[in-house]
């Protein structure tokens, strides 16, 4: 009696066990899920081939270019510096989403915008990314999130190595227009 028991015992054990083990163990999409470096406004956030400040954030109801290109609607724009950190080959700022609620919005190439900016090491370089919302995605928080390539086949973005910035909607002026800066070098 007391062996069918402690038989008995021993299996609930292990099943507790198993389920234990079946909850701590990591999905299978783990190994390629980001490690983000949260970044904050003026403060340069660093990840293995990316150092980015972000200098300021705005609303607008109108955005324009140095060369003349102009653009109405609800727009998020994002003045920043950036440079590579390790090595200049693929540099280019490929990743720059905007992620609100369960929607992710990228970086428009309209105008003259930092977006695909080709990256030096350790030499910052400055301007603006822009971002059209619906008019419904400019309350709330939102995600900035910026990468480079890693080399891998197809420019590929490893998600190590991206920088997060959160945003609190709601906390931004809406601003009547807003010059895009300039692509160049970093003051």
């Amino acid at each position: 009696m007391k062996k069918h028991i402690l038989v008995w015992l021993l299996t609930v054990a292990l099943l507790a066990v198993a389920w234990g083990v079946s909850k701590v163990t990591l999905p299978d999409d783990s190994t390629i899920a980001p490690f983000p470096v949260a970044a904050t406004i003026g403060e340069e956030a660093v990840t293995r081939n990316l150092a980015v400040t972000i200098t300021d954030v705005r609303l607008a109801n109108r955005v324009t270019d140095a060369k003349g290109w102009t653009a109405e609607g609800s727009w998020l724009v994002v003045d920043l510096e950036a440079a590579s950190v390790v090595t200049q080959e693929l540099s280019t700022l490929s990743l720059a989403q905007l992620v609100v609620g369960d929607r992710t919005f990228s970086a428009t190439d309209r105008g003259t915008t930092f977006l695909a900016q080709r990256l030096i090491t350790g030499v910052p370089r400055s301007g603006s990314l822009a971002f059209e919302l619906p008019a419904d995605a400019l309350t709330g928080r939102a995600t900035l999130r910026l990468g480079v390539p890693s080399g891998a086949p197809g420019g590929e973005v490893l998600l190590d190595g991206v920088i997060d910035l959160p945003i609190a909607l709601d906390d931004l002026p809406l601003e009547g227009e807003v010059l895009l800066d300039e692509t160049g070098w970093a003051r």
